[in-house]
């Protein structure tokens, strides 16, 4: 003989009241911290990698002799 289990009703979960609004500004202000991260963690060196051309032109003399 085949017994059924009992059903049960649905469950309801009441939704944050500023759900969609709240998680759009959350959203936007995310958006601004990622467009302006670069802006506030790059450093920005003028010239050229001297340096390493000489390192290049030492190695260089070094095969020829």
């Amino acid at each position: 003989m085949m017994t059924n289990p009992p059903r049960r009703s649905a469950e309801i979960y009441q939704f944050p009241a500023r759900g969609r609004s709240l998680e759009a500004t959350r959203r936007e202000a995310a958006q601004n911290m990622v467009r302006d991260l670069p802006a506030m963690n790059s450093k920005i060196v003028y010239g050229g990698g001297w340096y390493h051309e000489e390192a290049i032109r030492e190695a260089e003399n070094r095969r020829r002799r």
